[in-house]
Formats: structure tokens, C-alpha cells, sequence
């Protein structure tokens, strides 16, 4: 978990040095020590901050969303397993745990797609077929608590398709593509510019790129918070899933 919060910062570090080793390379084996004055190219650094908040904040407003949807995901479905608690100790002839078994089912084929095990048709395809759940509750005569768990399963619909929106949609393409042009300018102006010394030289170089290459790709992981791969290491940027996780655990205990 240490390593998953340094990993992005890290894995531009190659992108730092890369800056640093051309500015280098020109100073000693091409005498070229700048045109511009570092000072020159400060609007240019304060703009391209600017439209790093203004990316962040639109990505962060998605980020902050799908946050809940995990959480909201899971307690809609162990309230349609308390649905079908409630109509299995009324109704003795009901079939309590083939039903839970049915939602186990969709519960762990929403985990499924969420690690792109299976396809959102297939997922919606699951949904439906969970509507034999309240088939069979309706056919016990507890027609209220049918149309409470037809509700919930219409919420979980929803909050599924929400996901796959957020995930598949990007925020602002053109803004992206601008960011990106804006970074490269930047990083080229500090090869291009004159500084006081050496060390001064290296550290606002590695400095200035870090940042600007850092939040380019940090905005784009916060993008997609669902971007989970089975196997992998779950990154810095993606939501917690430990509470359908969690739930689907306790239903296989209560089944």
C-alpha cells in the first residue's frame, strides 16, 4: 500500500530525468546554454498551473461521486437480501436460499465487470435476470415487499449504469489535449532558458517537469477510478470497492 501512493510520482521520474539529461547534453557537448531568461517564461508556467486546477477540479467532482457508489451498491443489495429475509420467515413455502443465491450471483457478477471479467450486456443481463427474485416473492402473495425489491433492483441499474459513464467517458478531451501541448511547451522553454547556475539549473528543471508531468498524469488515472485489473495492484487513483467486497462475503456466510 506505501509503494501504490509513491508509484505515480515515481514513474515519472524518468520522464524528469529525461528533461534534465537534454539540458545537460546541450550545455556540454553543444556550448548552448539558453536563449531565454527562466524569468521569461513565467506566465507561461502560471498558465499552465491554472488549467491544471481547473482539470482537477472537473475530474475530482466525477472522483468524489463514484467514491459512494461502491458503498451505496452493496447496501442496496443486502437491503434486497433483508427483502428477501423478511418474505422467507413470513412465508415458510418461500425459497429463501435459492433467492439469496440469486443475488450472490449478481453480486459477484457486479465485481466481475467491474474487473472487466465480463461485459456491462452480460451484467445487464444478470440484473434482469434477477427480477426472478421478486417474481417469486410476488408469487407468495407479499406483493409490497415485490415492488420494495423491484425498486432497489431499478437503483442498482442505475448506480451500474453511472459507473460504466463515469469510467468510459473522459472529462474535457480538448482540455486534455491543450494541458498536454501546454507541458511540452513548458518543458522545451526550460531547456531553452538561461539560468543563474548549475544546481539552480537542475533543480527548477527536475522541479518544474515533475509537477507539470505529475498532475498531466495524475489527472488522467483520477479520470477513470475504476480502472481495476485482475491481479494487478490497485491504483493510487481508483475507489475503495472493500464494501462490496465485504458484503459479498458476509451473504456467502448467511447462505
Amino acid at each position: 500500500m506505501k509503494f501504490v501512493k509513491w508509484k505515480l510520482m515515481l514513474t515519472t521520474l524518468p520522464f524528469v530525468a529525461a528533461a534534465v539529461l537534454v539540458k545537460v547534453l546541450l550545455e556540454n557537448f553543444r556550448d548552448f546554454h539558453g536563449i531565454i531568461e527562466f524569468s521569461d517564461i513565467g506566465m507561461v508556467i502560471t498558465g499552465g498551473v491554472f488549467l491544471i486546477g481547473v482539470m482537477l477540479a472537473g475530474t475530482m467532482a466525477d472522483f468524489k461521486e463514484s467514491e459512494k457508489l461502491p458503498g451505496e451498491i452493496a447496501t442496496t443489495l443486502e437491503t434486497i437480501e433483508d427483502t428477501i429475509e423478511t418474505v422467507g420467515q413470513a412465508k415458510p413455502g418461500f425459497e429463501m436460499k435459492e433467492q439469496k443465491v440469486k443475488l450472490l450471483k449478481l453480486s459477484t457478477s457486479i465485481h466481475d465487470w467491474l474487473y472487466k471479467k465480463i461485459t456491462q450486456e452480460q451484467l445487464f443481463q444478470e440484473i434482469e435476470n434477477a427480477k426472478s427474485i421478486m417474481d417469486a416473492i410476488e408469487k407468495t402473495g407479499a406483493t409490497a415487499y415485490a415492488i420494495r425489491g423491484l425498486n432497489e433492483l431499478h437503483n442498482i441499474r442505475k448506480m451500474v449504469t453511472r459507473v460504466g459513464v463515469i469510467s468510459r467517458t473522459g472529462f474535457l478531451s480538448t482540455g486534455y489535449a491543450l494541458l498536454e501541448v501546454l507541458t511540452t511547451v513548458i518543458i522545451v522553454l526550460l531547456i531553452l532558458s538561461k539560468f543563474k547556475s548549475f544546481l539552480v539549473e537542475v533543480i527548477l528543471v527536475s522541479f518544474v517537469t515533475q509537477i507539470f508531468v505529475y498532475m498531466l498524469r495524475l489527472i488522467k488515472d483520477i479520470d477513470d477510478p475504476f480502472e481495476y485489473e485482475e491481479g494487478a495492484a490497485k491504483g493510487a487513483a481508483e475507489v475503495e470497492l472493500f464494501p462490496l467486497e465485504e458484503y459479498i462475503i458476509r451473504a456467502k456466510t448467511r447462505i
